[in-house]
């Protein structure tokens, strides 16, 4: 049956899938440990305890379908990364929100990949994923809207009227008069904003825990260039008179003592700022005013650079591991 074949062999894109979420799982695991050691809030408690589930599930499945292609687990992050009797960082609504933004991480990552899946068992396990996704999106967003914690996004009061674009004035945005933002523009700038808030606070709290003072710079650098981003998106949704997504620095604690490892934090924060290029690039591609197109176009760039800084400063350390990789044939030529 063609692609159906269990015993077909994984292609590169597939291994990559199941690499990269044995990778962020065992993250997940040591963040999600720690943070079960410190929870107060009950129903916050069930959500984590629902993700902890959820990822140490994923690991076991993805050593199954590596073991039988005779292929290495990668070490990812283990409990070297992580002391989960530490002091309290971040409190419990912080807790709720990290989740909740995660899932959104996890469920457009697993919908990305599955167009890339031919196997029929990875496509129905990336199913598998996609719904567990979405279900912890819905129990994360359900508790952080019953205590108040999610702002929505903006409503729309005026009444829509159906038309058609007739001037390319709609598009303009640097001189004269701008338009209003539209739904999709707002849609875009919100979700952004999310994610960066989430970041700011890792950020603030990685910075204030890290051992290494490279470490600590780093973070720092990082948190100041998200609160950038953050003030031009808000400014653009302001200047439509258009509410903002709260903010949650206020729910980092003041320990200093480390309940996770500088590679943990450093790979979380490189890689969430990796991600943030491709949301920026989505809703850059749904923009239909040029200012705000370009001013994507300049954050892609600046996250682009301090990504791969972390990049460089990981692999400086040893904490990177390699990917899966294609056969350096010309390499093996030379070796024999």
């Amino acid at each position: 049956m063609p692609g159906g074949n269990k015993q077909d062999k994984l292609t590169a894109a597939e291994h990559a899938t199941l690499w990269s979420q044995y990778v962020n799982d065992s993250l997940s695991i040591c963040i999600t440990r720690y943070f079960l050691n410190h929870v107060n809030d009950k129903k916050i408690r069930k959500v984590l305890e629902f993700a902890l589930k959820l990822s140490e599930s994923h690991l076991e499945k993805i050593e199954g379908f590596l073991s039988r292609e005779n292929q290495p687990i990668p070490v990812g992050f283990t409990d070297k990364d992580v002391h989960v009797d530490a002091p309290l960082l971040f409190t419990d609504i912080f807790m709720g929100v990290y989740i909740h933004i995660m899932s959104i991480h996890g469920g457009t990552r697993y919908a990305g990949a599955i167009g890339n899946s031919t196997r029929q068992d990875i496509r129905k396990y990336m199913r598998q994923v996609i719904s567990e996704s979405l279900e912890l999106f819905d129990r994360t967003s359900d508790v952080l809207i019953e205590k108040g914690v999610i702002v929505k996004p903006p409503i729309l009061h005026n009444q829509h009227e159906i038309a058609f674009i007739q001037k390319q004035s709609y598009l303009a945005g640097w001189f004269g008069k701008r338009r209003p933002i539209n739904s999709i523009e707002i849609s875009g700038l919100y979700v952004n904003m999310q994610k960066m808030m989430m970041k700011v606070v890792l950020e603030l709290g990685f910075g204030q825990v890290a051992q290494s003072r490279e470490v600590q710079k780093y973070m720092e650098r990082s948190r100041q260039l998200c609160r950038k981003h953050l003030e031009i998106l808000s400014d653009i949704l302001t200047q439509s008179n258009l509410n903002i997504p709260r903010t949650f620095e206020a729910e980092v604690t003041d320990s200093t003592i480390p309940p996770f490892s500088d590679k943990l934090m450093m790979y979380h924060i490189s890689t969430l700022l990796s991600t943030s290029i491709g949301f920026y690039g989505e809703a850059m591609s749904m923009t239909q005013r040029r200012d705000i197109a370009a001013q994507y176009a300049k954050m892609i760039a600046e996250v682009g650079i301090l990504a791969e800084d972390g990049m460089n400063m990981m692999i400086d350390n040893g904490w990177f591991e390699k990917p899966p990789m294609a056969t350096d044939h010309e390499d093996l030529s030379k070796k024999k």
